[in-house]
Formats: C-alpha cells, structure tokens, sequence
C-alpha cells in the first residue's frame, strides 16, 4: 500500500485553517465539486475527477491541530483510505501536512490523484489567504453529532 504525501505553508492564523477543514463552505472553497453533509460524522464528496462520490468519516479531530478522514464509501481507489491533516506551527503561519493512505492503486494512478492534491491544497492556501468570510448560515458537522 503506497501513501501520498503534501505539506505546504499557509500564512493564516489556525482557526482559519480549521474552519476551511472542518465546515462545508470552508470545504467547498477548495474541494473541485460538491461537499455536504452525509449525516452524523461524514462529509460526501463528489467530483468530475471520481468515479463515483465519496464519503469520508471523521475519525479523529483535535481542533487546530490534527483531523483524520476514513473513506467508508464511494470511489473504490478511495474506500479504505484515509486522510490526515496536520498543522505544524512555522516561522510565519503553519504548515498543512496531507498523508493520504493506504491507496491501492498502480503508479500512474497514484501520479493523477497525487498531481489532485497537490491542487487542492494550493486552492485551499489561496482560500486561507482570502479575507472574505465564510457564508453565515455554514453549517458544520457538530450540529449533526
């Protein structure tokens, strides 16, 4: 099994980080489709990208620090997988760590999905750095837990 790994420093305070980690305006600034809610502890993703929606379960949250998705659903190079997010405090800003794990998939496919992420988190920086805020009515999964 192969893991996928990013880290890229993001001039912005944590929370507002976490906020685009952790509620769904904040996820569908960045994420390339459509996030909601998939009820209790899971988000739904869906793209042009996947073959089919996924949905990710919040497995371990430490806010402002560590957050952790299991795919239990959707896209079969994703099911079983997880994501971890990691902020790490740098000189100026954090630095964000991605580790997608457990992929099952051959190199050029493990290539795409890398390439994937990589954009994702330029996006999300870019989002990070906005100053605009999130819409009021967000909601987040602890209204739902």
């Amino acid at each position: 099994m192969a893991t996928l790994f990013h880290q890229i420093r993001i001039d912005a305070p944590a929370p507002r980080i976490w906020e685009l980690l952790t509620t769904r305006a904040g996820l569908q600034s960045w994420w390339s489709g459509t996030v909601s809610i998939a009820g209790g502890d899971r988000w739904r993703f869906s793209s042009d990208e996947l073959d089919s929606a996924v949905v990710l379960k919040v497995v371990e949250e430490e806010p402002d620090k560590r957050l952790e998705w299991l795919c239990v659903q959707g896209d079969p190079d994703w099911e079983n997988t997880l994501v971890l997010w990691t902020l790490e405090r740098a000189e100026q800003g954090f630095h964000i760590c991605l580790e997608h794990r457990d992929w099952r998939q051959t190199e050029t496919e493990l290539a795409l999905e890398n390439t994937r992420w990589g954009e994702r988190l330029v996006k999300l920086r870019s989002m990070c750095h906005h100053n605009d805020d999130l819409p009021f009515n967000d909601q987040d999964l602890s209204v739902w837990t």
